[in-house]
């Protein structure tokens, strides 16, 4: 591991395997070492991020699993608005997170705003498909989760939404790549969804738990505000 680090502190183009083990690199560290991972975080987030399309989270539960939550228990969305937040309200493993943002005024206010976008757009919020049961179903070409790189953290990303049951990549863009990554409605039951690395665009099938086109047009608003806004 010291030679993957000692290259990317180098800005050396890290290899498909030696990327792989950066990232269970990382979530050996998050799982098992908090402060570890936290100097991780600070130290390479935003390099993954702009050399590699890789979006790693400050904690294990973050903004993705508040949005989820919210969604599952909108009555909850008041609590937000009060000051100081009653942490203890939320499920315990979103209270880092929400201990951090809440201390952080600007981090505060863009999830203010980010939340205001929401319900604006999905006012009911009970108008969303019901959380899956079961695991979630990933299918690449060839089977090959590691083949591009960041896809597979950008899918587990997705995961943390309870209304999406299976995730399966499609077909690659082949003249460029995409202008902007985003979800597009394409039935009641599935959205598409557009990757983009430093390579190639990859487009992609989101599955969801019910087929219902309102309740599909929602999800899609959703899931745009949550990773594009």
């Amino acid at each position: 591991m010291r030679s993957i680090l000692r290259k990317l502190n180098q800005g050396v183009e890290l290899g498909r395997e030696e990327y792989q083990q950066l990232m269970d690199y990382a979530t050996y560290l998050m799982l098992k070492s908090p402060e570890s991972y936290a100097v991780f975080y600070e130290q390479y987030a935003n390099q993954l991020y702009r050399d590699y399309f890789t979006v790693i989270p400050r904690f294990q539960q973050d903004w993705d699993n508040l949005i989820n939550y919210l969604l599952e228990h909108p009555q909850t969305l008041h609590l937000l608005e009060i000051n100081p937040l009653p942490i203890q309200e939320f499920p315990k493993g979103l209270h880092p997170y929400l201990q951090y943002t809440f201390k952080q005024q600007a981090d505060s206010q863009v999830l203010q705003k980010l939340l205001k976008s929401l319900t604006r757009s999905v006012p009911n919020m009970d108008l969303l498909p019901r959380p899956h049961q079961g695991e979630i179903v990933y299918k690449y070409e060839d089977d090959n989760s590691g083949k591009e790189i960041g896809l597979r953290y950008h899918f587990e990303r997705l995961a943390r939404y309870s209304f999406i049951t299976r995730l399966q990549t499609y077909r690659y863009l082949t003249q460029n790549k995409a202008v902007v990554d985003k979800f597009e409605y394409i039935d009641g039951d599935r959205l598409g969804g557009i990757f983009t690395n430093k390579e190639k665009s990859i487009y992609y099938f989101v599955y969801l738990s019910e087929n219902d086109p309102m309740k599909a047009q929602n999800a899609c608003r959703v899931l745009n505000i949550a990773f594009y806004s």
